[in-house]
């Protein structure tokens, strides 16, 4: 029979062991949580270098793509300044990078697009006929065409009266959910389209997303002021409409600028001037309303570092070429007097202001006078970065490096 001093013992050392397990689970725990907080503030310090370097790559691309711009602006201000104007990409600048010779750093690839944004109508000038005529193009029937070049219209000219008696008119906008009137004024925007009577109902569909019509339209308007498109760039839609020509002749002048077909010898042409097309068709028609400059052109680039890209676009025009949108007219007032002393004082500050901004624009901060301004050979009139590209069909003349 133990004695209690072996009982005693046997009690002690038991207890060793549960404290000893104890501890060891406790450790074990320990380590545990701490495994558990190093690998999340890994993961999140591995997203927080990964947003880091992402941001890094963005914006080294996004230089880049201006680096490329500028190139392709000073080989086209290069070829201005011999021939006096820009006609055509056949002129010898449909590949500007590769005339002046750019090679992007190492890692990355720079692609380079341009669109003759003044081959296509200019919506600041479009009338009823042309509008019309441009959806009868699109494939419309008379009445809707007619009605949607009158709505188009309401909604672009102050006092503007509908040609056809069913057509929406300016007061119908006053007894919308939210009484407003048209804007009076030339789009600034393809999202507008969603905002006029019938347009909306033929250009969208029930969800409310462009349909085919919306997207054809938009390939032939130009939101951008220039009296005559330049028909070495024309859309189809251009040539048919404002030069009258009928799809023969359409697809001759196409195949003579692009140098397919029966000119695929030749290679891409141009006209030095609108009368003559009439020596490639065989067809007199009204050209009055073409030119045979570029007005404003698209500058597409793209920069591209593995899976990573940046795309850039930019709508630039030459001296005395295309201008932006029409801006807002002023607000109707009342008080004739009232205005005209509102407009004086206003006047008055902005010379003030101006003259101020100009003072402040030529001295540095010791004081001194600076240079003046750089005088840029090109007016930007457009510039949007990734998703603010709207993306819509390629005109019918893009030139790809």
């Amino acid at each position: 029979m133990p004695s209690r001093n072996s009982r005693t013992v046997r009690r002690r050392g038991g207890r060793r062991r549960h404290n000893a397990g104890s501890v060891i689970l406790l450790v074990l725990m320990t380590l545990l949580l701490t495994a558990f907080a190093l690998t999340k503030y890994l993961e999140k310090t591995t997203i927080d270098l990964l947003a880091d370097a992402r941001e890094v790559r963005s914006e080294r691309l996004r230089v880049e793509a201006y680096s490329a711009l500028e190139n392709v602006l000073a080989v086209l201000q290069e070829f201005q300044t011999v021939d006096g104007t820009l006609r055509s990409p056949a002129e010898g600048w449909g590949t500007p990078l590769e005339f002046a010779g750019y090679a992007p750093p190492a890692g990355l690839t720079v692609g380079v697009t341009l669109e003759d944004e003044s081959g296509k109508i200019s919506l600041p000038h479009a009338d009823f006929p042309t509008l019309r005529d441009l959806f009868l193009v699109l494939g419309e029937k008379q009445t809707d065409a007619e009605r949607l070049a009158d709505a188009m219209l309401v909604w672009m000219q102050p006092g503007y009266e509908p040609v056809d008696s069913f057509s929406a008119r300016a007061t119908d906008y006053e007894r919308a959910t939210i009484p407003h009137d048209p804007p009076a004024r030339s789009l600034h925007s393809f999202g507008e389209l969603a905002a006029i009577r019938f347009v909306r109902d033929r250009l969208y569909d029930e969800q409310g997303n462009p349909n085919e019509l919306w997207r054809r339209f938009v390939d032939s308007v130009s939101l951008f002021d220039f009296t005559q498109p330049n028909v070495n760039g024309a859309a189809d839609t251009t040539l048919a409409v404002l030069g009258g020509y009928d799809d023969t002749s359409v697809r001759t002048i196409t195949d003579y600028l692009s140098g397919l077909g029966s000119y695929a010898r030749q290679g891409p042409a141009y006209f030095r001037n609108p009368q003559d097309v009439a020596g490639v068709v065989g067809q007199a028609t009204n050209t009055s309303r073409l030119g045979a400059q570029v007005a404003c052109l698209r500058v597409n680039v793209t920069v591209r570092e593995g899976p990573s890209s940046f795309r850039l676009s930019a709508v630039v025009a030459p001296p005395n070429g295309a201008g932006a949108p029409p801006a807002d007219p002023p607000p109707p007032t009342t008080d004739s007097s009232t205005t005209q002393s509102g407009a004086d004082s206003s006047t008055t500050s902005a010379t003030t202001a101006t003259a101020a901004a100009t003072t402040a624009a030529n001295t540095d901060a010791t004081g001194s006078t600076a240079q003046p301004a750089l005088n840029y050979p090109f007016t930007l009139l457009e510039i949007r970065e990734n998703d603010e590209i709207v993306g819509t069909i390629p005109s019918s003349q893009p030139t790809t490096e």
